[in-house]
């Protein structure tokens, strides 16, 4: 949104009031004037920071959510990768206890005297 001042610092600088005597004092009139005018020049200031503030935020959002596309994109990549893995586990476990099941059947046979190796 965009201001639109009537005034700026040159203008409130350069006014040239007339009157009739008994008027405003001279002195008077030039301080407040200079008080007003070192206003504006700091709403001024402000305005160009702010914009410039603006600007820049509005450039680092941007980047912000390109790189954001690009962690969305990279974890459900991860994601599927995850899911594939959790179905193995399950299955390397099953593994695992037919793997200590053998061994004690194993251990078993040879209590019995019998070898395991040579069996067909």
């Amino acid at each position: 949104m965009e201001i639109k001042l009537r005034l700026d610092s040159n203008k409130i600088y350069h006014k040239e009031f007339t009157g009739t005597k008994p008027g405003y004092d001279a002195l008077q009139v030039d301080t407040f004037l200079d008080i007003v005018m070192k206003d504006y020049e700091s709403f001024e200031k402000y305005l160009k920071e702010s914009r410039k503030e603006t600007e820049d935020l509005k450039n680092r959002v941007a980047m912000l959510q390109e790189e954001l596309v690009k962690v969305k994109t990279e974890n459900a990549g991860l994601k599927n990768k995850l899911s594939g893995i959790s179905q193995n586990a399950d299955a390397g476990m099953n593994n695992l206890e037919l793997l200590k099941r053998i061994s004690a059947l194993e251990k078993a046979l040879s209590k019995a005297g019998i070898n395991p190796t040579t069996i067909e």
